[in-house]
């Protein structure tokens, strides 16, 4: 049986797991990431490939725009030192493996295509929501990359104006994201965004805190805005919601109300969690991987 091992190379932490070709997990683990040190996330991750004797293949997820072929990295989203970085190459040649990258959003659609949610959809599409928002399109059984392997970065849509000059500040990446209201919540009450937590701040909106009420309607308010829009530029069968906030019990119950409440058109229904939760990072990059050697003939 070929083994393989996979990378998810997130902004907080690196999820890795050894695989077989069927997507069965053998074992994983997971590490954080050395957000601004790149050549730490790179000793690390070859430091995890030295302890795994006979694999087939390396699989990796990547934030940022990503060419899936080449494995060039021309911008790396939450991991600034992989901006004009290849990643397949670098790993190629320390470690005489084949070596595959695409996309963490992408990945995701596609570990939903072959084991999750979307097994038997045509037209769907993914967003995350941590660190930031991200998003992938799969339209007529495939995925949409874009001319420059940015399509699906939904985090960039612009859905609150630009009254205060700052793009970034307008964007669903910043208003619809854990990050940004963790950053809103801790500067309004005088405290390190570091010391406070998504939950945190859920927890006082449970609690009726007024600054939790104020940052968590802007949360679900600027996800459903962005939701909207995109139902209409792609009208897919299926929007599926992912990222560790995906698990929460009132996520998609409140998304599909405000939804549905933004236009009577969309049956709120549409708006599911990803089935394969943490593991969907790893899936994917399996799944790209297969595709790119096993499928298509070439030699690993």
């Amino acid at each position: 049986m070929s083994n393989y091992l996979a990378f998810d190379i997130g902004g907080t932490e690196i999820k890795y797991g050894l695989l077989t070709e069927s997507g069965d997990i053998l074992e994983k683990g997971r590490f954080p990431t050395a957000r601004n040190n790149g050549e730490a996330i790179l000793q690390a991750i070859l430091t995890k490939v030295s302890i795994f004797p006979s694999l087939r293949g390396i699989a990796i997820s990547a934030p940022g725009f990503v060419n899936n072929q080449t494995g060039f990295i021309e911008k790396g989203g939450a991991i600034k030192d992989f901006d004009g970085f290849n990643i397949k190459t670098y790993f190629e040649g320390l470690t005489n493996l084949p070596v595959t990258v695409e996309n963490d959003v992408n990945c995701v659609a596609l570990a939903e295509k072959w084991k999750g949610n979307a097994q038997d959809i045509e037209h769907f599409i993914c967003m995350t929501v941590g660190t930031g928002v991200g998003g992938a399109v799969f339209l007529n059984n495939q995925l949409y990359r874009g001319i420059s392997f940015g399509a699906g970065e939904f985090g960039f849509m612009i859905t609150h104006g630009t009254k205060n000059n700052s793009a970034f500040k307008n964007t669903l990446s910043w208003n619809g994201s854990i990050s940004g209201m963790r950053e809103r919540y801790a500067k309004y009450k005088g405290i390190l965004a570091a010391d406070v937590t998504g939950e945190d701040v859920f927890q006082a909106y449970e609690n009726r805190d007024p600054i939790a009420l104020e940052e968590v309607e802007r949360f679900y308010d600027s996800l459903a805005i962005g939701i909207h829009n995109l139902y209409f530029m792609f009208n897919p069968s299926k929007i599926l919601m992912g990222g560790a906030v995906s698990a929460r019990e009132g996520l998609i119950p409140e998304l599909r109300r405000r939804v549905e409440s933004l236009n009577g058109y969309i049956n709120g229904s549409c708006i599911e969690s990803c089935h394969l939760n943490n593991d969907a990072g790893m899936m994917g990059a399996l799944f790209h991987h297969l595709q790119t050697y096993v499928q298509q003939g070439r030699r690993e």
